[in-house]
């Protein structure tokens, strides 16, 4: 059946109930990949480079690359990759190659491609003997607490759509993930850093002289390291690999600001390296080419950045910034490094206006707007009703506009989400969208959203998927790094307003085992932290710090606790239940609840 002819079937039948236009056949549209990003998966074939005699770069086994380094009296493993079983294959191929000792590992920043992997390499008790060295930044802990804790649960949602972790085989086939193969994401088994530094260390490992410096830009604690004994320099995601860089994540991030971002790639192009070592994507030689790359890297994002700032200083709006900004053909066309595989220049520009401006453009209209469903019913209306919307939507479709098709299509799903039709036409725009685009995190958002609007994505499967991604963000061995103020901290946003309106008590928290007593207050839906016990708290729970970490991952649960004597409770139980039901835990496995 023709696409035509299909849609004339069902705007005929937009008036039927809703089970008679679900009976109506489908339409399939064929899996295909834009020409360009086929090609880029070619950049990511498996392969152990060789730089400068002494530096070797696993490429195309996960993600992000692994490095090794030989010392003369060991090895420098920097960045893991993010799994475990993935990088105990590229250990493998390292194995190869020498049969020397790993002495320190080091984490370029707190994504989980750069430390999950990590006891494929080391394990917890060779760090904990000091056989082992990890070095990081000094901030690179509490980002990974952040990450894990205060935003897991919908990053781990966002990122199952931004890598497409529930397309079917048929739409994975011959893809990449823009800055390295698709990702194989694992509950991460992160050891926390051993040493750490500020802005600068020049130090010696494994009898190597290795310079290392801070450079925030795809990462608050981005670090690279150079080797000054033969000028190779180990780029991290400042030259986030064979792409634009990411200016945004699509799956949510702080804001990447990028005026640090070009200071410190010109940091970098001061070293005046022979070789560059990206985390993402194959090595770099010669001088004069290291150069190039750093320099177009640095004007691709100069160039977004400051035109944004002209043009918004001109009073233009985001809708209107994207199609005004946009790289020149000598940026644009600089392949790989400033292709739009994985960053886009339309994203980004949204990202610089929010982090200025913030969300408001100026417009009193969008102060108080009209509900999302009420401001649809409205526009509906004026459209002359469902029927009339959706044959618009229709008839965009059947003409290409799959844009507007999908817009039009959105406002009949507000007034009902179930409406059968609109969901099909929204799909199907969604479809075409993702399989056209040369981005592959617009690819991933565009054809996850299509499977949900086609009942395609089983709630209890995506559940079960949200969890196992939390484990990258949150697994027992992230946990282990967490202490007792930011287990306690992360509770501040979980609490419930409606069911502690008129709740005001005080719950103290000790951890004998690390010398700790933190507090919290709940004033009627606001709570609050306070180091220390207040005297005269009545209600009190005791733990040590390795019981506290089972509820952080659901192992374990106070109750269960309390009966076994792992944590003493003192005070009014059914006043601790109250206290402890004011928060909303629904979407955590935490064991926190006396029942």
């Amino acid at each position: 059946m023709s696409s035509f002819s299909r849609f004339s079937g069902l705007l005929l039948a937009a008036t039927l109930p809703l089970s008679a236009v679900a009976e109506l056949p489908a339409e399939r549209i064929e899996p295909s990949i834009n020409a360009e990003l086929a090609a880029h998966t070619r950049v990511f074939a498996q392969q152990v480079y060789r730089v400068a005699d002494n530096v070797y770069s696993a490429v195309g086994w996960q993600l992000g690359n692994v490095v090794m380094i030989e010392a003369p009296q060991g090895l420098i493993i920097v960045d893991t990759g993010e799994s475990v079983s993935e990088s105990r294959k590229v250990m493998a191929e390292f194995c190869k190659l020498t049969d020397k000792p790993v002495k320190a590992v080091v984490y370029t920043h707190f994504h989980p491609d750069h430390i999950n992997g990590v006891q494929a390499f080391v394990s917890r008790e060779q760090v904990e003997r000091g056989e082992v060295q990890i070095y990081a930044h000094e901030t690179l802990l509490q980002n990974v607490v952040a990450q894990g804790a205060l935003v897991g649960p919908i990053l781990g949602v966002r990122s199952a759509y931004s890598f497409g972790s529930f397309l079917p085989a048929s739409d994975q086939e011959g893809m990449n993930a823009g800055i390295g193969p698709l990702a194989q994401p694992e509950a991460s088994s992160f050891i926390a850093p051993t040493v750490t530094f500020g802005e600068r260390l020049d130090t010696n490992i494994a009898g190597l002289d290795v310079q290392f410096l801070h450079v925030p830009s795809e990462a608050p604690d981005e670090i690279v390291l150079y080797l000054p004994d033969n000028r190779v320099l180990i780029s991290a995601e400042v030259v986030q690999g064979p792409t634009l860089p990411n200016i945004h994540t699509l799956r949510g991030t702080k804001f990447r600001d990028p005026v640090l971002w070009v200071d410190s790639l010109d940091k970098m192009r001061a070293y005046r390296a022979e070789h560059m070592v990206p985390l993402h994507g194959r090595p770099v030689s010669g001088q004069d080419k290291v150069e190039e790359v750093l320099r177009m890297t640095r004007d691709g994002i100069a160039y977004i950045h400051d035109q944004t700032v002209r043009w918004m200083n001109k009073g233009l709006t985001p809708d209107e910034l994207v199609e005004k900004v946009k790289l020149p053909p000598h940026l644009a066309g600089y392949t790989p490094y400033l292709r739009e595989y994985y960053g886009t220049v339309k994203h980004s520009v949204r990202q610089i206006y929010n982090g200025y401006l913030g969300w408001f453009q100026g417009d009193p209209v969008a102060l108080d707007p009209t509900p999302p469903r009420q401001q649809a019913e409205r526009l509906m209306a004026l459209a002359g009703g469902r029927e009339k919307l959706l044959l618009e939507a229709g008839n965009a479709y059947l003409k290409g506009d799959y844009q507007w098709a999908a817009e039009l299509a959105g406002y009949a799903i507000r007034v009902d989400h179930e409406d059968k039709l609109a969901r099909e036409i929204k799909a199907r725009s969604f479809r075409k969208l993702g399989y056209a685009s040369m981005n592959i995190n617009w690819r991933n958002w565009y054809l996850m959203s299509a499977m949900e609007l086609e009942g395609k994505l089983d709630g209890e499967a995506i559940r079960q998927r949200s969890v196992a991604m939390r484990k990258v963000f949150l697994s027992p061995d992230m946990v282990r790094s967490f202490t007792p103020q930011s287990f306690l901290q992360n509770w501040v946003t979980r609490i419930d307003p409606e069911k502690a309106d008129d709740v005001e008590l005080t719950l103290g928290f000790s951890f004998p085992d690390v010398d700790e007593q933190w507090a919290l207050e709940v004033r009627r839906g606001v709570a609050q932290l306070h180091k220390g016990i207040p005297e005269g708290t009545a209600l009190r729970l005791s733990m040590d710090k390795r019981f506290m970490e089972t509820l952080l991952t659901g192992e374990g649960g106070l109750v269960k606790g309390a009966l076994l004597g792992d944590v003493k409770v003192d005070g009014n139980l059914l006043e601790i239940r109250r206290f402890l039901n004011c928060f909303d835990f629904s979407d955590e496995a935490f064991g926190l609840t006396l029942r």
